[in-house]
């Protein structure tokens, strides 16, 4: 059974979104996971926490680790620390600002199942970072999680346990294996904000294991979900916010 890692820095609604999605997907693929629940010194009237332990008294039959960091980790930190605490050998690592569905974990688990050269397992999506190839936008506007939901399916449908090879990984929602960890161990937290799992993918082919896009496999993703967070909280400009990302950006690459 999966262990599944969730950061959050702030954003509750999104928050709570991402995870009663995948805890619903979970439960029509009869999934019992290993939740780490990462609150990445989020805001305390975000109650991030919280909503952590609403979720785990409502999912009895998975087991959770919450986590709070009192200092801001960002993506090479949290990753990180889930994969430190992982027990697991199967990884879900997904981003707040994501709805998953059962098509979703199926196409990785699938995909991934087809060969032990393959290490790190990603998807598609209405909107990716860094692979613009796999960004697949629904003909409608979709309205509800059944929508969602229904869209995911028909992807499956369409592609199943097909693949493509990446030369780049970007990490945002990825499933990777026990033993790629125990091999090249976490990431490297030079890496603060940016091209922390660009590295990871690097050294991952170096050990041998191939990147991989399941096709099969498409999620609804909110897109700059911190961002938004960000503007909202602080009522500030997002040109602010926009230009002090792509500063951290320029620092790590």
């Amino acid at each position: 059974m999966p262990s599944v890692i969730v950061p959050a820095r702030n954003h509750a609604q999104f928050t709570a979104t991402c995870l009663g999605s995948i805890l619903y997907s979970m439960s029509r693929l009869n999934l019992k996971c290993e939740f780490i629940l990462i609150d990445d010194a989020s805001d305390p009237e975000e109650r991030i926490i919280d909503i952590f332990r609403d979720h785990r008294a409502k999912s009895p039959g998975h087991e959770f680790k919450i986590i709070r960091s009192n200092k801001h980790q960002h993506y090479s930190g949290v990753f990180s620390i889930g994969l430190s605490q992982s027990t697991r050998d199967l990884i879900f690592f997904i981003s707040n600002d994501m709805v998953t569905t059962t098509s979703f974990f199926e196409a990785q688990l699938l995909v991934s199942s087809l060969s032990r050269e393959i290490g790190i397992v990603r998807g598609t999506s209405n909107y990716t970072d860094s692979h613009p190839e796999y960004q697949i936008a629904p003909p409608e506007r979709l309205k509800s999680y059944p929508d969602i939901d229904q869209f995911s399916r028909h992807q499956f449908n369409a592609h199943t346990c097909g693949y493509a090879e990446d030369r780049i990984l970007s990490g945002d929602a990825i499933l990777l294996k026990r033993e790629l960890v125990e091999k090249i161990g976490v990431l490297d937290l030079r890496f603060f904000g940016y091209f922390g799992d660009v590295d990871y993918g690097m050294r991952a082919q170096l050990a041998g294991f191939k990147l991989v896009c399941a096709k099969g496999a498409w999620l609804y993703h909110e897109g700059g979900g911190h961002l938004i967070a960000e503007v909202q909280r602080r009522k500030v400009d997002y040109s602010e916010v926009h230009a002090r990302r792509m500063a951290l950006v320029e620092a790590a690459y």
